[in-house]
């Protein structure tokens, strides 16, 4: 396919609709924020680390594309309710490494838990060829993205 103007916008359109559309019609994420007082973009962090590992601070801010000064005070929030810890890297102290916590990791299993378990109820309402086409298309999307962004490898098994 060929890439001009038309197909450039219909991908950017799709794409900005859709990712609402998860957020709000299937993940609700209001449920889990009222469950457990941590929004989207802390689960975001949490979940970020817990795929790629221990990363410093500005790593997080590129990959969330959050300024670094926006991301500090949400880390120093994770970092007081003990999700997180900050190390300064060996080599260079001015550098902090974040990286989950025990509790921090529990609670990155208890949101995909009930992430799961909400997709699971969606789920229910599409034929089996529907979920199949479901998993193949968003596993490829995935792989797609990240070439297109050309960064994030994943730690091994992930």
């Amino acid at each position: 396919m060929e890439i001009n103007e038309k197909v450039v916008n219909e991908i950017a359109e799709n794409m900005l609709s859709i990712f609402p559309m998860l957020m709000k019609n299937i993940f609700k994420k209001d449920e889990f924020t009222e469950e457990y007082g941590l929004g989207p973009r802390y689960m975001h962090i949490l979940h970020l680390i817990d795929d790629f590992g221990p990363m410093s601070i500005s790593e997080i801010s590129k990959r969330l594309s959050v300024s670094a000064p926006n991301m500090t005070p949400l880390i120093e929030r994770l970092i007081s309710e003990g999700y997180v810890i900050k190390n300064s890297q060996e080599n260079d102290r001015r550098i902090s490494i974040i990286q989950l916590t025990p509790k921090g990791r529990e609670l990155v299993l208890l949101h995909t838990n009930w992430l799961n378990q909400n997709l699971k109820k969606r789920l229910e309402r599409l034929s089996h060829d529907e979920i199949e086409e479901l998993w193949y298309v968003l596993k490829r999307l995935k792989k797609l993205v990240l070439k297109m962004a050309d960064c994030c490898k994943q730690r091994e098994g992930n």
